[in-house]
């Protein structure tokens, strides 16, 4: 449950300071295009030559940007520095909670073989497997099927049974003195 709520919370605050980091940003962006245009202008026209767009392209565009200071600073801040303000500025509340329901359910999952076996042996066994199958699944978003990756599943099992493994030898060398 301790788990839960620290992620839980880690996440929300995570969140938080990414939305203010935005802002600041934002905030910069902002005052440059207000007082320093013609320096914005030619930053975004180098940004859209570099995407491929041709000069006749890139003059439509910047007509139509200019036209708009809201908009562009929005294509600012997504093209020069690959921030997409929408996608911070809902609430951080159901990333949040996401974060620490999934945290303990997972969590459970783990500790569920140590209620249902009577082994200390068979449970850690078991305990084991569904964690190495419950971070390869995550990890390799078997349940989106377009977006199958077995060797990020691979990893996601790897590192997080190598975290595992450290964690009990450190149990381990603790519960010996």
């Amino acid at each position: 449950m301790a788990g839960a709520i620290s992620m839980f919370f880690s996440a929300y605050l995570s969140q938080r300071s990414e939305r203010e980091s935005v802002k600041i940003d934002a905030a910069r962006e902002k005052m440059e295009i207000e007082t320093e245009p013609e320096e914005e202008r030619s930053e975004m026209v180098e940004l859209l030559k570099g995407e491929g767009y041709a000069d006749e392209e890139v003059d439509v565009i910047m007509k139509r940007l200019t036209k708009d200071k809201a908009l562009w600073l929005r294509e600012m801040l997504r093209r020069e520095l690959r921030i997409n303000p929408e996608d911070t500025s809902s609430d951080q509340l159901p990333g949040a909670a996401a974060a620490g329901v999934s945290f303990l359910l997972l969590a459970l999952l783990a500790v569920s073989p140590y209620v249902f076996l009577a082994g200390r042996v068979d449970a850690l066994t078991a305990s084991v497997t569904l964690s190495l199958l419950a971070l390869f699944a995550l990890g390799s978003r078997v349940f989106v099927p377009r977006n199958f990756r077995p060797l990020a599943g691979l990893e996601s099992a790897g590192v997080g049974g190598l975290a595992g493994a450290a964690l009990f030898l450190v149990g381990l060398l603790i519960s010996s003195r």
